[in-house]
Parts: structure tokens; C-alpha cells; sequence
């Protein structure tokens, strides 16, 4: 059985595909690599452009999101989960309070900790720009299946943990 998808070559059997072996001479733009990074800059510049209207970024709508799922969270804890560095996350975090978005307060576990929460108003406009988010990612899989989408998901997972355990 022979697989071509965006010209890597994929041989053997059903369930025991093997990746044939690609030189960096081959087209760098049909490697796996760059394509990610592709899809990652497609994406990225097409979220910045919706969020725009609401006055965000797509870093901030990150940590916007983040503090959904997990209200008091650190900066520290910030950077780490929106992939940014700590004096990033830092400036994110002060333009995100100037627009009253979050309010920030002592731990009560630990003083030289600062929780991070939504406001009602961050609430707000996180709700009015996941719509956004949620349309342009039914956009970047328009032509799969939801199977397709969720083997693509379960695929690029695989990858990042094969990349995170080096």
C-alpha cells in the first residue's frame, strides 16, 4: 500500500505504515515542519485580523481563555500554557488590566504570588470573540470530515509529545 500526503511518502501495510526518510534537498515547503508552521502563521494572522475588532491580540485572547478554564492563575503559569516568555506574559497581563479585562490579587498561599482573574467585561468580550475563533477554525478544516479532523488532532498531539519528551 502506497500513501502520498503533501509529498511525504508513506509505504507498507495497512495499520504499519513506514515513513520513507525525506533530505532536507527535497521541497522544504511539503515537509511536515514547515507546513505546521504554515497552518500556525495562516491561523495566527487570521485570528489577529478578527480579534483586532474587539481590541485584542491573539496572544491576549490566549490568556483571556486560559483564565476561563482556570480562574486565579500566575503569570508564570501564564507564559507557560500561551508559549511566551515571563516578561511577555508581564506586558500581556498589564495591557489586559488596562482595558479592564482581568484583576490581579495576592495569593492567599503564597505573597509573592499574583492570582490572575477574569473581569465581567474580560468575560464579555472573550464570549464575543470565540465565535470568531470558533469560525475560523471551521474554515482551516472546511473540506474534512470530523473524523479526518479528529485523526488530525490526535496526529499533530502525537507529534508535540513526540518533540516535548526529546
Amino acid at each position: 500500500m502506497l500513501i502520498i500526503i503533501s509529498k511525504l511518502i508513506y509505504f507498507g501495510t495497512p495499520g504499519e505504515e513506514k515513513l520513507k526518510k525525506q533530505s532536507f534537498n527535497d521541497d522544504l515547503m511539503g515537509q511536515v515542519g514547515f507546513l505546521i508552521k504554515r497552518v500556525q502563521q495562516a491561523f495566527r494572522n487570521q485570528m489577529d485580523k478578527a480579534l483586532k475588532e474587539n481590541g485584542l491580540s491573539t496572544a491576549q485572547y490566549a490568556v483571556l481563555a486560559h483564565l476561563r478554564r482556570s480562574a486565579g492563575l500566575s503569570n508564570a503559569e501564564l507564559a507557560r500554557r500561551c508559549f511566551v516568555t515571563a516578561p511577555t506574559m508581564i506586558r500581556i497581563i498589564q495591557d489586559l488590566e488596562t482595558l479592564k479585562f482581568i484583576e490581579r490579587s495576592k495569593n492567599s498561599n503564597n505573597r509573592n504570588v499574583i492570582d490572575v482573574v477574569l473581569t465581567r467585561k474580560g468575560q464579555k468580550t472573550l464570549e464575543s470573540c470565540d465565535a470568531k475563533v470558533f469560525a475560523i477554525q471551521n474554515q482551516m478544516v472546511v473540506d474534512l470530515t470530523s473524523k479526518e479532523v479528529a485523526q488530525l488532532a490526535s496526529l499533530l498531539a502525537q507529534c508535540a509529545q513526540n518533540l516535548e519528551s526529546l
